[in-house]
């Protein structure tokens, strides 16, 4: 049954997942074991289901902040794929942990907008005071300094006309 709870959610079919999630035996939270330990709350960010991750927020069960096998979270996902709606829709709620380091490479949901170019999501990003804009990764790279080792101009422009921005340049 979980395996169906994880198609149906990377397939973004709400009203299968509505079915699976009344199953009172069935795991929220379980992982593919085929794909790097997805959740379904990762599919949905992920391929941008909206109502799947609003669905799934909505079952207590579900553990929002639950990383996959390579350390990413939902958030971190949503983030990195640019799903502005989504991304709005989890900082709205308060059990999610904006600022989860992925791994042990040290990349923040912020430092992957940056990275991915990420414009709209940087901008969001970047309005929210509970977001930490100048964690270093592993690498000592900023996610200013990574957004202009990836070309990623709008962003670079972006990150420059925003106020105490001096501590990008280590």
């Amino acid at each position: 049954m979980e395996q169906q709870l994880l198609l149906a959610c990377e397939n973004g079919n709400v009203e299968e997942v509505q079915q699976l999630l009344n199953e009172q035996n069935i795991n929220p939270n379980c992982q593919d074991q085929n794909n790097n330990g997805q959740t379904p709350l990762d599919y949905a960010c992920r391929f941008g289901h909206i109502e799947v991750v609003k669905l799934l927020l909505n079952d207590s069960r579900v553990e929002i902040n639950k990383a996959n096998k390579g350390h990413a979270t939902p958030f971190y996902i949503a983030c990195q794929n640019g799903h502005v709606e989504i991304v709005k829709l989890l900082l709205q709620d308060s059990r999610v942990d904006i600022n989860k380091v992925e791994n042990e490479y040290g990349r923040t949901p912020f430092y992957a907008a940056c990275y991915q170019g990420q414009l709209e999501i940087v901008k969001l990003l970047l309005n929210d005071e509970r977001i930490d804009i100048s964690q270093v990764a592993y690498n000592s790279k900023t996610p200013f300094y990574i957004a202009c080792q990836s070309g990623h101009t709008e962003v670079v422009n972006l990150l420059r006309t925003e106020s105490n921005f001096f501590f990008f340049f280590f």
